[in-house]
């Protein structure tokens, strides 16, 4: 399959990583040029990209994408506006990084169903591990 993954943070670029071990495609954005730097030898494709803007992402093969995933953790606000760049460009299967509880009913009204919070998820993961 083909992903991409927009945000190239700790978990960004862990889920990257994993993606492509796992014998997947990966393209990679973020627009960090450290983040890119860091992962660009690791995956398919890595961009120095700002994905809040519709036409700058219009240059990725999008048609190609089986799944997008928005893992911005730094910002409601780009994560947000990048999920609606991918909804203005017609990207069907999209899964959004929820930094809250606010965060993630803000992507449910924007009808995004494959909804994440990755912190309440490892941290009950780690809290099985003491039962």
């Amino acid at each position: 399959m083909k992903y991409l993954v927009i945000g190239l943070g700790n978990f960004g670029k862990t889920l990257a990583q994993t993606l492509t071990d796992n014998g997947h495609e990966v393209i990679g954005i973020d627009n960090d040029p450290l983040c890119v730097e860091q992962i660009k030898d690791r995956i398919a494709f890595a961009y120095i990209m700002d994905a809040t803007s519709s036409t700058a992402m219009r240059s990725l093969p999008l048609s190609d994408i089986d799944c997008a995933v928005v893992a911005i953790g730094q910002s409601m606000d780009h994560s947000l506006r990048a999920v609606a760049a991918l909804k203005q460009l017609r990207v069907d299967n999209i899964y959004a990084r929820a930094l809250d509880t606010v965060h993630k009913s803000i992507l449910e009204a924007m009808s995004i169903r494959k909804i994440f919070i990755p912190e309440s998820y490892a941290a009950k993961l780690f809290a099985d591990k003491f039962n």
